[in-house]
């Protein structure tokens, strides 16, 4: 052991790692706890800083990056090489090749560009990559590669001399959080991975390599309870939702910085170097790399569900098992390894190269389609679920572009109509397709925000800085075509209406507070603004969805793989989570030319909601339908959530005419 050793770091390490594990597992009180990778990426700074520029002891570069590569990957590749066999038995092949595409990405340091380019809105949900959390060590081996360089390039233009070396870490730490700060505001996903903007929380720890010791035991008291306060704050005040890593890092990180100050023993640090803490921080990263793909694959297991506290009790003790066994079995037999740098580099180059190839395999056999039943090949991905091919392209010279159309050939059709909404629409087009052809309409996608927003009402969605504005001039630009074509006779409003109930929706005037109200006023207000006589406005309710992805579960049942699942839906609780939005909207049918379709009437008979149409499964994840289902089973759908009798021609003439004269009663005895 080195005399320069700090076992009060180890503690450190200890804190922040138990703190991502609990976050990840979701216990209470640690709604923050992600910011342990922040505090990882401080200690990094400082250790490597601090053996790169020590005098008497600087290693050649060579010697740097083999020390690093025997340290970061033995154990990282058998963590990847654990998940490409786990997800073998576990993972639909689309998921599959995922995870082979992002195991090649991972071994040589480029998980974080994986992760920033391939999640997103239609992927599968973050929290269901096994090696999701790879992205931090893309951003330390990028930091790694560059580190050295600069600070080489520092000593040499400094001459030596601490201060000026000290100085230029300081600048680049600072134009580091201006860039953080700048991408937090106009793109917060990129700002959460890319090493540009978390730089700066490494070079603070690099900074502290040159701060004067603080030799008075009570200074170095304060300034422990402070660090220490400032950590625990974060990890329980801060959650997901806050915009990260901008000013709120700030807290994490200072609290980390006061606690790795150099200073004389105090009882904090003496508190972080007790045995426990020292213990558990030697196996930081050990525990690090296991804890997130045992709980994902287990979540797999068991149908994507979070496990309950007695399974997470058991899953984070083999979590601490087998973060023992990989430090004392691969980490430090390897990192005592007496290998000169230059065969360090070739080995791990080599065993990179092997895992690396492997993953890539898995993605160019597209996850090994054979290992499920050709039954059920048609959701072996959700790309396939997705996949519909655009049955006709439309021009709509009003707004400037052309866009899907469907039902009716276009030029032809007697009746045209818009299916205005999100994904929610999008993944209606098949049945509008049916429809359309059997009641001669054609229909075109508008896929924007929810109609509802952009006048009056509206969403704050922190991962789209500009989606306020955005919303308000789509809407403007769809109500200027409707006041233009006269053409158009159906317009027809879909979004996921319930659960933007879940999200900060919030009026101009800010007098209302009711989402749903919210939601119904917004519908309302543009209804009145585009119906016209010979044009109806129609809403569609949100599809009953099961919440959870089931569709993994149907697969692997039918497969006969590894599953503890069920592919019934909770009837009970959508029915309750459904019935206050499906009642506001079933209020606007007394409006004017408003009608309302309600799918969970027909979708969910006798109080039980169905997932299975025509002995298709039809979910593609937790709230949308497939849109590859064969035409039946659209045909089927679109009967029983009664889109047939909706927009039915004669129908909507004689709503048109009722309304119209319930509009003249009113006129007369108002008269």
């Amino acid at each position: 052991m080195k005399s320069d050793y700090r076992p009060d770091i180890d503690g450190l390490r200890a804190i922040a790692v138990a703190a991502v594990v609990f976050f990840h597992f979701e216990l209470p009180g640690f709604s923050g706890g992600f910011v342990g990778v922040d505090i990882f990426f401080v200690i990094s700074g400082y250790l490597i800083t601090r053996l790169l520029v020590a005098e008497g002891r600087r290693p050649s570069i060579a010697e740097f990056y083999g020390r690093r590569m025997r340290r970061i990957l033995p154990a990282m590749l058998v963590v990847i090489s654990f998940s490409l066999v786990a997800g073998w038995l576990l993972l639909l092949p689309g998921d599959y090749a995922a995870l082979g595409r992002s195991a090649a990405y991972s071994t040589f340091g480029l998980g974080n560009y994986y992760f920033l380019w391939n999640t997103g809105y239609f992927d599968r949900e973050a929290a269901l990559l096994p090696l999701l959390h790879l992205w931090s060590l893309g951003v330390e081996e990028q930091f790694y590669i560059v580190w050295p360089v600069l600070l080489l390039a520092a000593n040499r233009l400094a001459r030596g001399r601490e201060l000026p070396i000290a100085a230029l870490i300081g600048i680049l730490a600072l134009i580091s959080f201006s860039v953080a700060l700048h991408l937090v505001a106009v793109d917060p996903k990129q700002a959460f991975y890319v090493p540009f903007s978390r730089a700066w929380e490494l070079a603070v720890g690099g900074i502290l390599v040159f701060a004067p010791p603080i030799g008075r035991r009570s200074i170095s008291e304060a300034l422990g309870l402070i660090g220490l306060s400032l950590i625990a704050a974060s990890i329980i005040c801060l959650s997901p939702s806050q915009p990260f890593p901008g000013f709120f890092a700030l807290v994490p990180v200072t609290g980390a910085v006061l606690l790795m100050w150099p200073c004389s023993p105090s009882s904090v640090s003496d508190l972080l170097a007790s045995s426990p803490l020292r213990s558990t921080g030697r196996i930081s990263y050990s525990l690090y790399l296991w804890h997130w793909p045992i709980l994902v694959f287990f979540r797999h297991y068991a149908g994507t569900a979070m496990p309950t506290a007695v399974e997470s009790s058991a899953l984070i003790g083999t979590v601490w098992l087998t973060a023992y066994l990989s430090w004392r079995f691969v980490e430090e037999p390897i990192r005592r390894l007496r290998a000169s740098p230059a065969r360090a580099l070739v080995v791990g180059s080599i065993a990179a190269a092997v895992v690396c190839l492997s993953g890539n395999a898995i993605f160019e056999a597209s996850g090994f389609r054979s290992r499920i039943s050709r039954e059920v090949e048609a959701m072996r991905s959700l790309d396939v679920m997705w996949n519909w091919p655009c049955p006709q392209m439309v021009n709509i010279p009003e707004l400037g572009t052309t866009f899907c159309a469907f039902g009716a050939p276009w030029d032809k059709a007697k009746h045209h109509g818009v299916l205005w909404g999100d994904s929610h629409a999008e993944h209606l087009a098949p049945l509008f397709d049916m429809v359309g052809k059997s009641e001669d309409t054609a229909f075109f996608l508008y896929h924007a925000c929810p109609a509802a927003f952009g006048e009056g009402v509206h969403r704050d969605f922190p991962e789209l800085p500009d989606y306020q504005q955005s919303c308000a001039l789509s809407r403007k630009a769809m109500v200027a075509m409707l006041r233009q074509r006269t053409d158009i006779d159906l317009v027809i409003l879909s979004s996921a209406w319930t659960s933007l109930t879940y999200t900060d929706v919030f009026a101009d005037n800010g007098k209302q507070t009711d989402k749903v109200l919210l939601l119904r006023e917004g519908l309302r207000s543009l209804a009145e603004e585009i119906a016209t006589p010979d044009r109806r406005v129609g809403i569609i309710g949100q599809v009953p969805g099961p919440g959870l992805d089931l569709t993994s579960c149907a697969v692997m049942l039918e497969s006969g793989m590894l599953r503890r699942c069920s592919t019934e839906m909770d009837s009970k609780r959508v029915l309750s989570v459904w019935s206050p939005m499906s009642t506001a909207l079933g209020s606007l049918a007394e409006e004017k030319t408003v009608f309302v379709v309600d799918p969970l009437k027909g979708m969910c008979p006798d109080n039980h909601c169905a997932t299975y149409v025509n002995g298709e499964f039809i979910y593609r994840d937790g709230s949308h339908l497939r849109r590859n289902l064969r035409s039946e089973t659209d045909d089927a759908i679109a009967k029983m959530m009664g889109f047939y009798a909706a927009f039915d021609a004669n129908q909507g003439r004689a709503q048109l005419s009722a309304a119209d004269a319930k509009q003249s009663q009113s006129a007369t005895r108002s008269n």
